[in-house]
């Protein structure tokens, strides 16, 4: 499967990608491809060129909550990839406007090889289910 990870700290998306890959080996026996963004026009334009799987998202990239743009536009153009939010950010008001736009999940960092575990879950069940259909 193919992972896009929205993150502006290189050090965060080296964490996230090496805890993506190994999860996927560990529990899938496969690695997963993992291409990483670290603005909302990288992550735009890679969504544009590329089909991916699923998608963990900062929402607090180069300003406070420019992530939503790319939440949003997945939701407009790609509905059933799953996206997971992974911000640092846990205030009522951002998780209740996250909310409005349907992620699959929202993960409050730093964030551990099970949160990752639990969406690879809900990343292949989706990949199935939109198989099947």
């Amino acid at each position: 499967m193919k992972c896009l990870i929205v993150e502006d700290s290189k050090a965060i998306a080296q964490i996230m990608t090496k805890l993506v890959r190994r999860t996927s080996f560990e529990r899938y026996s496969e690695c997963d491809s993992v291409s990483c963004a670290d603005s909302v026009s990288n992550a735009l334009n890679l969504l544009l060129e590329q089909q991916f799987d699923y998608v963990f998202l900062d929402l607090n990239l180069s300003d406070d909550l420019d992530g939503l743009r790319v939440l949003e536009y997945v939701r407009q153009q790609q509905k059933n990839i799953p996206v997971f939010i992974v911000t640092g950010n846990n205030n009522i008001a951002t998780v209740k406007q996250v909310i409005q736009l349907q992620p699959t999940d929202y993960l409050v960092k730093p964030v551990s090889k099970m949160n990752i575990s639990r969406c690879l879950e809900k990343a292949k069940m989706a990949k199935t289910l939109n198989v099947a259909v």
